[in-house]
């Protein structure tokens, strides 16, 4: 199933353009000005101010954890913040002080070298004081604080997150699916994709659907879109699983989803913050992997990055 896959060894860098370097760049210097003016507060005993400012960066930080452009690492490391800043409001809120204004300054240095490459490898503050702070913090749309529906919050990706880190052991894996190459892309209503786990023995282990994709261009549907799996990497390796992506859409026709066509990539093609390439093949879906016939002659192939959580 497996094509492609840039990198850093054949010299080319996935989705790290120019503009993509740019925002994440503006991100750190707005949360350094942001987190110095938090940390005045909180330590002149401001503590209305203090806290406001460390909930608002709290839902800041959760909101872009989802962005295209965030590696493995750094998805970890705004993971964390978002929970001290969250953990240190309520402190403030509470007056138990479990994360104390001495263990905001030690982020100071994981603010300076965000986005760098240059983070440091151990996180300062132990992760007993802000384990406790995922229901507190709410992901924000641009730094705005909003009250979401229920079914809308649970859908982020900051609670997606959260969800199968409570259910998970092990290192999590997220597929960011970004597009699927189709001839008739245009002609597809309501399509989405469901991803499947299947171990040797094709029983089905894990799937989870995206939302419908959010755009359609002459020969791709685009998603973007985020999917946890709710089995670890480790437990795949043991059963031997096989990963499958089925394209499906709404044929008003027959009322029904139907399946289009389908990928699927071994464990071994999967690589962590590299975009993978994988071949498309024609309905039904196959577990076995073995009736393989291609889609379209075209070059058109789907198209994902995969980012590992340890947990």
């Amino acid at each position: 199933g497996f094509l492609t896959c840039c990198c850093a060894e054949c010299g080319e860098v996935p989705r790290t353009s120019a503009m993509a370097m740019s925002e994440k760049e503006q991100l750190r210097l707005s949360w350094m000005t942001q987190f110095n003016k938090a940390q005045q507060h909180d330590s002149w005993g401001q503590v209305v101010e203090a806290q406001e400012d460390y909930q608002s960066m709290a839902a800041q930080i959760a909101a872009k954890q989802g962005l295209p452009t965030i590696t493995s690492k750094e998805k970890d490391i705004l993971h964390r913040l978002a929970l001290c800043l969250g953990a240190r409001a309520q402190a403030l809120r509470t007056m138990h002080e479990n994360i104390t204004v001495t263990d905001m300054k030690c982020l100071v240095p994981i603010f300076e070298a965000l986005f760098t490459g240059a983070e440091p490898e151990i996180f300062p503050v132990d992760a007993s004081k802000y384990q406790f702070a995922a229901s507190m913090v709410k992901p924000s749309t641009e730094g705005e604080i909003i009250c979401a529906d229920a079914e809308d919050e649970s859908s982020t990706d900051w609670h997606q997150r959260q969800a199968v880190l409570r259910t998970v052991r092990g290192t999590v894996v997220c597929f960011r699916i970004e597009k699927i190459g189709l001839k008739d892309a245009q002609e597809y209503i309501d399509p989405f994709m469901t991803v499947l786990v299947a171990d040797a023995r094709a029983n089905i282990l894990d799937s989870r659907d995206t939302n419908f994709a959010s755009e359609r261009r002459a020969t791709h549907v685009m998603f973007n879109q985020q999917v946890y799996l709710n089995v670890s990497l480790e437990d795949m390796e043991r059963s031997g699983a096989a990963i499958f992506f089925e394209f499906k859409h709404y044929k008003p026709k027959k009322k029904k989803i139907s399946t289009r066509c389908w990928a699927f990539m071994e464990l071994t093609e999967l690589k962590r913050d590299e975009e993978i390439v994988l071949e498309i093949y024609h309905k039904p879906t196959d577990l076995k992997k073995k009736k393989l016939n291609l889609h379209s002659e075209k070059p058109l192939y789907l198209h994902l990055f995969a980012t590992f959580i340890s947990n």
